[in-house]
């Protein structure tokens, strides 16, 4: 055992010492982010009383060598703090007369007083109090750079009844920032200046429906808004409108954001490569599937990429692949006139994959993905290995079966993918449903 933790093992319960005072608010303060914050933000009230746990009848008698410590470790500190501190910046201990059987009456300490924040980053080192220091000096420098929209011009006027208004605008400009403190702490000083710059060119709509790499902002780059989104949309909030709270930046902005769920479209036939540009392969974001139309009667859409790109020479048809559970898309009013076919794992996330495709596209038929199947292929069958428990609401009565067979194990095993089946029979099947 560590020389330092055996002695801690061994000490009594009672006596704390300074650097036991120390560690433990630096535990259960200075490195909790929620408390710490609440600290800064002045919701906890100063000073802080600390009990040092001072010892009361015989338990002096059992350890008389910790009680001499703890009296004379705190001596100390108190000396120390009124040397180095004007006393109202220090931190003060308390002491109280106690009497003790077999001891003449002695002057112990009892609490520990802990003025402010400052103090407190003080009394934990060094790196806490530079730490408090680089905090303040950052939010005082948004604070300053901003102060003309707290009251709409330029604060230096200083017109009559301005102070209550800078005020009104100000705390709440402080209480974001000190809630987004783990992003000040990556902000050097060139970051700030991209963001007291930016935030009074922000205006409602100024998006013009563009994404938001190409928001018509000087001197601040987008790809800094795009990567200090919650900061920034925050502090719109709080000094600006604060229905950027409800509705999001992007929204506020009219900025479309940045195309995601990107998925894998591949022609199946000459006529529809033709169609497309002669373009074999393309990616299209979710987004723009619902409302850009393929140009094929048939879709066909499969939950895995290698499956689809194993397919060719299907008439009249176009796949769409790797949305995994990313259905929201299939909502798409064009794809109502279109015969839409669907092909993914036969186990419980396939099936419920599945449910919810439907939900969003009544008239979708599932290909290979029955007890048919199941039966003729299910020595190829594996472990899933995260299962669906509760059981889809849009499966047809033959699908709910054969989803309560898998979760039963009625068969050899409980998933059977796409992959495992020959290509002989997933031609067939697809050819059939052209048919």
């Amino acid at each position: 055992m560590d020389p330092k933790s055996k002695e801690a093992f061994d000490r009594p319960n009672w006596g704390f010492l300074p650097e036991d005072i120390i560690d433990s608010l630096n535990q259960k303060l200075w490195q909790n982010s929620r408390k710490v914050k609440s600290l800064l933000k002045g919701e906890s009230s100063f000073p802080l009383q600390v009990s040092l746990k001072s010892p009361r009848g015989n338990a002096v008698l059992a350890d008389i060598n910790h009680f001499q410590r703890f009296v004379s470790s705190w001596k100390r500190f108190s000396e120390k703090e009124c040397t180095e501190h004007e006393s109202k910046y220090a931190c003060e201990v308390s002491w109280e007369n106690r009497s003790f059987r077999s001891l003449s009456e002695q002057l112990i300490p009892t609490m520990l007083s802990i003025p402010d924040v400052g103090a407190l980053a003080r009394l934990l080192g060094k790196s806490e109090e530079h730490q408090l220091n680089k905090w303040q000096s950052k939010i005082a420098h948004i604070l300053d750079a901003l102060a003309p929209l707290y009251v709409g011009r330029n604060l230096d006027e200083k017109p009559e009844g301005e102070a209550s208004e800078k005020d009104s605008k100000e705390r709440p400009l402080f209480l974001t920032l000190i809630d987004h403190l783990e992003a000040l702490n990556k902000f050097d000083y060139s970051d700030l200046d991209l963001l007291v710059k930016l935030i009074p060119q922000l205006k409602q709509g100024m998006g013009g429906g563009c994404y938001l790499r190409a928001l018509p902002v000087t001197f601040v780059d987008t790809k800094f808004i795009e990567n200090n989104l919650r900061i920034i949309e925050s502090i719109t909030a709080a000094l600006i409108d604060e229905d950027v709270r409800e509705v999001g930046l992007l929204n506020w902005l009219h900025c479309k954001d940045k195309p995601k769920d990107w998925l894998l479209i591949k022609p199946l036939c000459e006529q529809a490569t033709a169609v497309l540009g002669g373009i074999p392969l393309l990616r299209l974001s979710s987004d723009t599937l619902l409302e850009f139309e393929l140009p094929a009667s048939n879709i066909l859409i499969i939950e895995n990429e290698q499956s689809c790109l194993a397919l060719n020479n299907i008439p009249d048809t176009i796949a769409i692949s790797g949305g995994g559970k990313n259905v929201a898309w299939m909502r798409a009013g064009w794809l109502t006139a279109k015969r839409v076919g669907y092909w993914g794992d036969i186990d419980s996330e396939g099936l419920s994959i599945l449910s919810d495709a439907r939900s969003k596209l009544s008239t979708i038929t599932p290909l290979m993905m029955d007890a048919a199947t199941v039966e003729v292929y299910q020595e190829r069958m594996v472990a899933e290995p995260d299962s669906v428990f509760k059981e889809p609401i849009a499966l047809t009565e033959e699908e709910l079966d054969l989803f309560k067979g898998l979760r039963s194990e009625q068969f050899a095993n409980t998933r059977l993918e796409q992959e495992r089946l020959p290509m002989d029979y997933v031609t067939k099947i697809i050819e059939s449903w052209i048919d």
